[in-house]
Parts: structure tokens; C-alpha cells; sequence
């Protein structure tokens, strides 16, 4: 899937079609490839063909036309260059083309080719060059002469060249930060600006890894991974902007560290990395946690004073005299008398337990006595539960801090459009083998939700199902509703197919719900799938 999301969210500038015919018809039209990424040797020439796919109810007259291609500030945009007029240096790319027919007639639902020749000079400069292949429709008059066709379209496929010689692949990143540096939960926004001082285009790939203050991974945001888009042309600078989502944990408060790191180059693969932190700190929660450690303390204090007065008064010590005993007195005696006056009071308490216990009859007697012990010495209990639960507490923090992976979702935005990815699908695109999987059309289509609360259980059930020959078109993970048996809901219709599907993953639980509107088998992952 992130394949198919990168392909659109890095592109430099794609037209998306939308027009009308006449006043009822609506009017489609796409061109394949949308990039064309060549290298040549100056004085070369390179043929190819452009695919134009008419899927409208009618026959389509289009026109084709080169400009130069340029970037326009930092967000992916770019412009067209038409070619000056009475050129005759061919110094930019668009003047190399060679179109023999500028106007392609495409019949009703099919696809037309438009064949070019692209001729390198002898005299090219080397480095990147760039162009756009412009196809478009224009008004055409019928015989009566009234407007067929009173809107144009326009769509475009981008052509990049890199003449051979003196070719420069020198990039960085120039600046990546976060645009706030003390959040009250795990989101953030990255930007990340990679500026190309070269002379040829870069496609920066690589990642960025989140992790906490214990060193847990908490994130990792693919960069340019799966695309042939997100390219940067020479002396230009891309900025990359992109959200992360972590799932909350009171064990993960604190400083967060992202480390980016990209690569690039054709020639010669080089890397780039910069680092950049920010805090997560709840106000609310954390005064919270400082009030219950000052309570805390604050028990443990008066607790340990009143041990200390017991202690005295079975040594028929007060405390106004204990005062007044000079402090080398005091250092004097603690090494032969702490054992002895810290013990007393627990020697006693059991003493007089051990002696009640045996003058009771019964079992009611002795549970009488028992929990008299336990009122008389109430304080005391109190403390070593309260000590019990502050030690517990402090385990389960540092085991959920060391959690080695939790569930994020990333958010890849450029101009305004925003694609969302979770760590499910970016776990499975790690997983998956290098070749698709084969899929029988004929079976229905499923939905994983992991609900299980362990990342990375909804990519492997994912990759399970695609052996089996199924399609699986969503992939989610939702921590915040964890259940414990995993569950598969459908419509009646296809409880027969959600049968099949359960046998499959361990005769799991199956659920028909009317109030579906889709024929989706969804499968809610609990925490049994560990069983699957």
C-alpha cells in the first residue's frame, strides 16, 4: 500500500483531469507513464512511446506538446517553460523532441500511443535535464459550427534526462525539525528540507527513526521508499513535511529523539543524516505524579516516625528524653543496639500473635485474632503495602518503557493533500517478500483491524491471508479497544466465505451484521491470534 500512496504523494506536479462535455458528459482522460527518467550519451537518440487512455463513450481527438520542466519553491510544485521561438542552440531538453503526429484521434475505451524521438546534441551539457509532455484537448466545431467541447483538459507526464560527463551528485540534508518542541501527547510534525547541489536530480530514500528516552524504537516513517516520484532537480531544495502519531503510554513521558537518514545518488550511493528531539510531557499528568510521590513520601515519613515512637516507648524511652541524648551518645550505641530496637516492636507484635493463636479454640477465634493483629498494627501494614505498591509501580513503568515496539500512524503531507499509512501497513511492506502475491479474484475481499495490543500481529495475519489467495484492501491498528478473541464480521450473505476464512485462522469467532454496507470481511484480531 505505501507504494501506491508514495506514487501520488511525492509526484512534482500531476494534473488531475476533470472536465465536462456538452452538458451531460463528463470527460476522462490519463496518459501512461506518468515519468520518464532516462540516460543518454550526447549525440544519442532515444525512442519511446506515450500511452493516452481514453475511457470515455466516445472517440477523443487530443494534442500533444513538449515544454521545459522547472521546480517552483520547496513543496514539489513545478512550472512550464515553453520554447522560446526561433531557438536555434537546442540547449533545453523540450528542443530535442521529435513528435510526428501532434494530433492523435483515440477511438471510444481504448488506448492510443504517441510515438517520440528524443535526440541528444553533441554539444549537451551533462547533468540533468528536464521536460513535461503536455496532452491536452481543445475546442472542436462541429459541422453546424457549435462547440462540442466547450472545456479543455490537460494531464502531463514529467521526462527527466541525465546526459553522460561531468556528472555531480552532491546533496544534504539542509535543516529537519519538529515544528513544536514540548507536546502534551506523542504527535509531531517533522520537516525535513533536502537541498540538491548538484547537477543532476536526486530521489533522496531513506527513513526516520523515532525512539524514547529508554532508546525504544516508537516510529519509523518511510522516505521515498516505493516511488519513482520525489525527485529533487539541481540547485533546488525539497521540503518534506510529515506527521507521526505514536499510541500513548505514561511510560513513554519524556525526551524523544528522531534521527533521519537518507541516500542518493545513481553513480555512487552516499548518505545524509540529521538528528532532531522533542518532549512529551503531559502538564496535567505530571503535577498529578509529582502530588501522588510528595503523598507518598510524605506517608512513608509520618509511618517511619510512628515506628520510631513505638520503638522508644517498649524501651521505656520518651521521646523529649530521646532528644536530649548528645549525638555521640547516640553514635556510641547504634552499632550494638539497632538490631535489637528496630526487631523489638516485630519480635513482640509476632510474640503476641503466636500467643493468641494458641489460646483460640476455633477457627473463628482465630481469624478474630488475626485481624485484631492486623487493626493493632494497622500502620505498619499500611507502609509495607504502600512501600509493595510504590516498588510494583516502578517495575511496571520500567517493563512498559522497554516495550520494544507501539503503534503509530504517519501522515505524509504535501500541498494541502494528506495520506495516512499506520505502522500495521508499514510493518507488512517490511515483511512482504519482493514479488506481489498472487490474488483469486473470485474470493472476497477482507479488512484486518489489530486489536490484539501487539504490533505487527495484523501484518503477519495479512501476509497468511495473501497466501491463501485473498485481497486484502485495509489494513488498521487500534490499540485503544483491545479485545481478547478474534472475531470476523461480515454480511449474512457471505457468511459462507467468512467460514472458510475462520478455518483458516484457527476457527476463529464469526458475527453477520445487517447494517453493513460493503462486502467486506473484516477480521478483528484479539489476543488469541498468537494461537492462529
Amino acid at each position: 500500500m505505501i507504494q501506491k500512496v508514495n506514487k501520488y504523494l511525492f509526484a512534482f506536479f500531476l494534473l488531475v483531469p476533470l472536465c465536462v462535455a456538452s452538458a451531460q458528459e463528463s470527460l476522462t482522460l490519463s496518459v501512461s507513464p506518468t515519468l520518464f527518467d532516462m540516460s543518454a550519451e550526447p549525440g544519442q537518440s532515444w525512442k519511446s512511446n506515450l500511452r493516452v487512455v481514453n475511457v470515455n463513450p466516445f472517440d477523443l481527438t487530443v494534442y500533444v506538446q513538449v515544454v521545459n520542466f522547472a521546480p517552483k519553491g520547496e513543496g514539489g510544485d513545478g512550472r512550464f517553460i515553453p520554447i522560446i521561438d526561433g531557438s536555434e542552440d537546442k540547449a533545453t531538453l523540450a528542443e530535442w523532441f521529435t513528435i510526428t503526429n501532434e494530433a492523435v484521434t483515440i477511438p471510444r475505451e481504448q488506448t492510443g500511443e504517441i510515438p517520440f524521438t528524443v535526440t541528444v546534441p553533441n554539444d549537451a551539457s551533462p547533468g540533468g535535464h528536464f521536460a513535461a509532455i503536455l496532452v491536452g484537448t481543445k475546442p472542436i466545431k462541429s459541422d453546424d459550427g457549435q462547440a462540442k467541447l466547450q472545456t479543455a483538459q490537460m494531464v502531463t507526464s514529467l521526462f527527466f534526462a541525465r546526459v553522460a560527463g561531468d556528472i555531480i551528485e552532491s546533496g544534504n540534508i539542509r535543516e529537519f525539525a519538529t515544528t513544536e518542541i514540548f507536546l502534551d501527547s506523542p504527535e509531531v510534525k517533522f520537516e525535513l528540507r533536502f537541498e540538491n547541489k548538484g547537477n543532476v536530480h536526486l530521489q533522496p530514500q531513506g527513513e526516520i527513526k523515532i525512539s524514547n528516552m529508554w532508546g525504544q524504537e516508537r516510529g519509523i516513517i518511510p522516505i521515498n521508499q516505493y516511488t519513482n516520484f520525489g525527485n529533487v532537480l539541481p540547485e533546488s531544495i525539497r521540503k518534506f513535511v510529515i506527521s507521526w502519531k505514536g499510541e500513548w503510554s505514561v511510560s513513554d513521558i519524556g525526551r524523544y529523539t528522531a534521527i533521519a537518514t537518507l541516500g542518493y545518488g545513481a553513480e555512487s550511493k552516499q548518505f545524509t543524516s540529521a538528528e532532531t528531539s522533542f518532549w512529551v510531557i503531559p502538564i496535567k499528568l505530571l503535577l498529578s505524579v509529582l502530588l501522588g510521590l510528595g503523598l507518598f513520601f510524605g506517608i512513608v515519613t509520618w509511618l517511619v516516625r510512628l515506628y520510631v515512637r513505638h520503638m522508644l516507648q517498649m524501651a521505656g524511652i520518651s521521646v523529649e528524653d530521646f532528644k536530649q541524648v548528645p549525638a555521640r551518645q547516640v553514635q556510641a550505641a547504634k552499632l550494638t543496639t539497632r538490631k535489637k530496637i528496630i526487631s523489638a516492636p516485630m519480635q513482640a507484635g509476632i510474640l503476641d500473635l503466636s500467643t493468641r493463636l494458641k489460646e483460640s479454640q476455633t477457627i473463628l477465634d482465630r481469624l478474630k485474632t488475626v485481624l485484631q493483629f492486623v487493626i493493632n498494627y494497622k500502620f505498619f501494614f499500611a507502609g509495607v503495602f504502600l512501600l509493595i505498591g510504590f516498588v510494583a509501580m516502578i517495575v511496571i513503568y520500567v517493563v512498559n518503557a522497554n516495550t520494544d515496539y507501539r503503534a503509530y500512524e504517519v501522515q505524509y503531507i504535501n500541498n494541502e493533500a494528506a495520506t495516512k499509512v499506520n505502522s500495521e501497513e508499514i510493518l507488512y511492506d517490511r515483511q512482504k517478500q519482493a514479488s506481489d502475491p498472487v490474488i483469486d479474484n473470485s474470493l472476497p475481499k477482507l479488512a484486518i483491524v489489530n486489536r490484539s495490543g501487539e504490533p505487527g500481529v495484523g501484518a503477519k495475519i495479512k501476509l497468511k491471508l495473501e497466501g491463501e489467495g485473498y485481497e486484502v484492501v485495509d489494513l488498521k491498528a487500534d490499540f485503544t479497544d483491545q479485545q481478547e478473541k478474534t472475531v470476523i464480521v461480515s454480511l449474512p450473505t457471505l457468511q459462507a466465505e467468512a467460514l472458510v476464512v475462520s478455518q483458516i485462522l484457527n476457527k476463529a469467532l464469526i458475527s453477520t451484521d445487517n447494517q453493513l454496507t460493503d462486502d467486506l470481511i473484516t477480521i478483528y484480531l484479539g489476543s488469541d491470534v498468537n494461537q492462529i
